[in-house]
């Protein structure tokens, strides 16, 4: 969004607000000589001077993962799936974040709602995945019974067993949903702000309507670093011009840009004067290398990655929407679950999710995932960036290890490395404790 001189002092007041409440202190000088003729307001929530903000502690101490997980990811909106996911009462989904598992239910009455996946008797997960769980939720330990709106609706041989149960008193405890987009998002805790979250990210360019596609592809990698280090690489600018030159063909940090959006991140490609989703080199050929174009995505101006704090990841171009949840595994570890839909078209109508996954590049058969030690040939030699990204990731979590490992300076620029330290301090002021 750009906007005018004449509204110019307005706007860096309540930047100036907003950036006293991020990060305790106002703006450099820098950020107030910005009244130019277009003032990006997204961009101008990048410092100019960015500077590493965590310790390498962050990315390989045990104890300040179980921090993480805990006060971040146990206290902030993670992806659990699409409410067209959910079509029949009794479906449902789980999912885990931090150390908090969860599960969306669609109830009798049509309602989707949130819970803790944990039975009120001794505590035992009730679902598993993703499926169709009837009339009732049935524990399977004791079979305690729930009905779908959480409430417990018998108790086997409560009268010799709990004479003075009122089972009023043991509802599942619930969680807070969230959807956006068609997508589902839910929070461990049961009256989380949805809305203060998103902070004005409805308002922004969106590429597809979910309803209108067909999913063809669901993978998880397991990734060798920590799940940070994966996150700053995705939000990495500087890199694209060099790692990616055969992959993406850049563009310079002078030609793609990441805006702020509340605590998110959303990236363009500038190449061409607008904001678009895709690097030119590769817009220029998808015809080539992509699916059918999707009519109502054909324009590319809007975001190209849309990186949802702390763990959903959205990448989109005129082909495809994939939603990619980034999952911590332990401080050196973490998965990536990616979902990923097309045009209709370029599906068959007896197939949904495609059955060769497997036959793709780094597929582990062991695990069902998918590994860079399972690849067949270099990283580099695969084209996909992908596998380029985490192959760079686990070289550098493998650094972190090393005594001899430090942090340099980082690239000034909202399209180099200025995003990366955006993203620590959402993640420092998310922690209460960072002097582990």
């Amino acid at each position: 969004m750009v906007v005018r001189t004449g509204s110019i002092a307005t706007k860096l007041l309540r930047q100036s607000r907003q950036w006293i409440q991020q990060f305790g202190a106002k703006p450099s000088i820098e950020f107030w000589n910005l009244a130019s003729n277009d003032f990006d307001p997204a961009a101008s929530k990048l410092s100019r001077s960015p500077a590493q903000k965590l310790p390498v502690e962050a990315y390989v101490d045990a104890t300040w993962f179980k921090q993480e997980l805990r006060e971040l990811f146990g206290r902030n909106w993670t992806f659990a799936g699409l409410s067209s996911d959910l079509k029949r009462s009794g479906d449902y989904v789980t999912v885990t974040t931090g150390n908090c598992p969860l599960f969306v239910v669609r109830g009798h009455d049509g309602r989707l709602r949130a819970f803790h996946n944990i039975c009120r008797h001794r505590g035992t997960e009730l679902l598993e995945g993703a499926g169709q769980t009837g009339k009732r939720i049935i524990c399977p330990y004791h079979h305690w019974t729930y009905d779908l709106d959480g409430k417990l609706g018998a108790v086997p041989m409560q009268k010799q067993c709990f004479p003075d149960l009122n089972r009023n008193d043991y509802s599942l405890h619930p969680a807070s949903l969230g959807e956006f987009k068609g997508m589902l998002l839910v929070h461990p805790e049961p009256e989380a702000n949805f809305t203060e979250w998103l902070d004005g990210l409805e308002e922004i360019a969106w590429p597809h309507e979910f309803g209108r596609l067909c999913e063809i592809a669901e993978m998880q990698y397991e990734i060798r670093c920590n799940w940070k280090v994966f996150y700053e690489n995705a939000i990495d600018g500087y890199h694209l011009q060099y790692l990616h030159r055969n992959s993406l063909g850049g563009p310079r940090t002078d030609k793609n840009k990441w805006e702020v959006h509340g605590s998110h991140l959303v990236w363009y490609s500038t190449e061409t004067g607008k904001s678009k989703c895709l690097p030119e080199a590769l817009s220029k050929t998808i015809t080539q290398w992509g699916g059918p174009i999707i009519e109502a995505a054909r324009s590319q101006e809007y975001g190209g990655v849309y990186m949802l704090f702390p763990g959903t990841i959205i990448t989109a171009d005129p082909t495809e929407i994939s939603v990619s949840r980034l999952i911590p595994v332990s401080s050196n570890f973490c998965h990536l679950k990616v979902r990923t839909w097309r045009s209709c078209e370029s599906v068959s109508p007896n197939s949904g999710v495609t059955d060769d996954l497997k036959d793709l590049p780094g597929f582990d058969s062991d695990t069902g995932m998918y590994r860079l030690d399972s690849l067949d040939e270099h990283p580099l030699g695969t084209g996909d960036f992908q596998w380029e990204d985490i192959w760079i990731c686990e070289k550098l979590q493998r650094s972190m290890n090393s005594p001899a490992f430090s942090f340099g300076p980082m690239a000034s620029g909202s399209g180099a490395e200025s995003p990366i330290e955006f993203f620590q301090q959402m993640v420092l002021n998310n922690l209460s404790d960072t002097d582990i």
